[in-house]
């Protein structure tokens, strides 16, 4: 069983993700802002992290950036609903592996989560 690290401050969007997650035989910890996440890297094996861009206290962008910098490796697919240009170049120079749109398909996003973890 593969292991997510879900970080998404939408206390809905957060649940459900976290459901369906579960439903498709995911291990997830769910987190609702990105001040945690390195102890969560160190506490435990994480296969994927999938990270909102616009989150409280420190964007995305920001978290992905500094794990990188301590040398966290861990595949991280990122997830947004902003549409902005050169988004998908920005956020790939952060260290990101991918760049996911809101609103996604489901099922599109167990698929590319899975090639992720099996790359």
């Amino acid at each position: 069983m593969s292991h997510v690290l879900l970080v998404e401050d939408d206390a809905l969007v957060r649940m459900l993700l976290e459901k369906r997650l579960l439903a498709a035989g995911w291990h997830v910890t769910a987190l609702r802002d990105g001040r945690n996440v390195t102890e969560v890297l160190r506490a435990s094996r994480v296969d994927l992290i999938l990270i909102d861009l616009g989150l409280p206290h420190v964007d995305g962008l920001t978290v992905v950036e500094d794990l990188r910098a301590q040398g966290f490796t861990t595949p991280v697919m990122v997830l947004t609903a902003y549409e902005l240009p050169h988004l998908q170049a920005t956020v790939r120079s952060t260290g990101a592996n991918e760049l996911v749109q809101k609103p996604y398909d489901q099922e599109e996003l167990l698929q590319r989560m899975a090639r992720l973890v099996a790359a």
